[in-house]
């Protein structure tokens, strides 16, 4: 729920509607309509939001004894956490969509552990210094569409990822930190489900070819039972191979993968996002040429995976929220 707004903004918000600039208007959950976010001049929210990055890397190393050749698997991980409180303010709103500001504040951090092995440390500090390198109080302003989408978003509204080209998990993370929900163009029918194939034209993955992608979807009812909320299931996901570029093996070849999927939690008296559980993992697999004395070509892998859960905290603290965003769902 919006907190109590200013009696300077309840006065403004009043000359914009009695000007025809409104806010959509559409946000009915009956009908066949759309649902469409009701945005309100100066409203505010207060979201907790919790982050977590993991790397991780897969493969095998050969041993010769005699003349024999043994494989032997590893993998390597890191993971790092971190939480921060999101103010969100409407600062003006027109038939096209609103400005926000979003200020980000109270960042409590969970770094990876620094393990013995050399490589799985560099790997850990590395991750860790990306995550606490970004955690400053900043602020924050984009647009929002009655649809969900948001625009113009600034590079430094998430922490930077060591990402090749394409950056697509990049990309995802920018938008998916926003406390906002990409609504479909369909009407809200509960247990309606769509799948759709998505073009996806070579200048648009550098480094990536062949590449296929679709997109699903699912309007679910509230995982509490309430009537005034209803929940959005997004998938995407996106296979390529690797054509060139420094993930591309001098030898065998590589395969890569993008999936990105956000349960989201909407009231439907404005369409505003009041919770959401996201996760994407973007992973390439390279599979080399087989090495004498063994029967299949190696395979190496390296997967990074981001988890954000967001929970709007207007009516709960968000102190109290740094360490129970996962077991409140």
């Amino acid at each position: 729920m919006p907190r109590t707004r200013p009696l300077a903004c309840v006065f403004l918000a009043t000359l914009i509607s009695s000007s025809g600039a409104a806010g959509p208007a559409s946000g009915s959950p009956a009908g066949d309509q759309p649902l469409q976010v009701i945005f309100s001049v100066c409203a505010t929210f207060e979201f907790r939001i919790q982050l977590a990055v993991t790397a991780r890397v897969d493969g095998e190393q050969t041993e010769t004894i005699g003349a024999k050749t043994y494989v032997a698997p590893f993998a390597r991980e890191a993971k790092s956490v971190m939480t921060w409180r999101a103010q969100i303010r409407v600062l003006s709103v027109s038939a096209d969509g609103a400005e926000i500001e979003e200020s980000l504040d109270s960042f409590a951090a969970t770094p990876a552990e620094i393990p013995a092995d050399p490589q799985s440390a560099r790997m850990a500090q590395a991750l860790n210094a990306a995550l606490s390198g970004w955690s400053q109080e900043r602020t924050i302003r984009y647009r929002e569409t009655p649809s969900g989408q948001t625009l113009g978003i600034p590079p430094d509204a998430a922490p930077p990822l060591d990402e090749q080209s394409p950056r697509l998990l990049s990309a995802w993370l920018l938008r998916a930190l926003r406390p906002a929900a990409v609504l479909p163009a369909r009407p809200m029918i509960l247990n309606d489900h769509w799948q759709d194939a998505r073009a996806i034209p070579p200048s648009a993955l550098p480094n990536w070819s062949g590449a296929s992608g679709w997109e699903s979807g699912q309007w679910l009812a509230s995982a509490s039972g309430s009537k005034l909320q209803v929940r959005l299931d997004d998938v995407q996901q996106v296979s390529a191979i690797v054509a060139s570029g420094p993930e591309k093996p001098p030898e065998g070849v590589a395969d890569a993968s993008f999936r990105g999927e956000s349960l989201s939690t909407i009231a439907l008296d404005d369409a505003r996002l009041v919770a959401a559980s996201r996760s994407a993992a973007r992973a390439i697999v390279w599979t080399l040429t087989p090495a004498a004395g063994l029967s299949a070509p190696p395979q190496f892998s390296a997967r990074l995976t981001i988890e954000i859960d967001i929970e709007n905290c207007d009516e709960t603290s968000c102190d109290n929220l740094h360490s129970e965003l996962r077991g409140n769902r």
